[in-house]
């Protein structure tokens, strides 16, 4: 199981078909590593979670956000 550090603003992902913001997963580049939020963090999980050309629907969010349940950006 991964901590959390509350003192880092990771990226953080919510599927609508999984638990919507009640479960989240890291956002991982390809070697697994969880990556900070940032500008580019939206365009990564359309390129991650984009599959056979049918979109996941999914909701992202910095730390600060998932822990209280606020999937700040989403493709809905």
């Amino acid at each position: 199981m991964n901590k959390i550090d509350l003192n880092k603003e990771m990226a953080w992902v919510t599927f609508l078909n999984d638990g919507w913001v009640k479960k989240w997963f890291p956002v991982t580049d390809h070697k697994g590593k969880h990556l900070e939020w940032g500008p580019g963090i939206m365009d990564h999980c359309r390129a991650q979670f984009n599959q056979l050309g049918q979109w996941e629907s999914f909701g992202i969010a910095p730390t600060s956000q998932m822990i209280i349940s606020n999937a700040v950006r989403d493709n809905l």
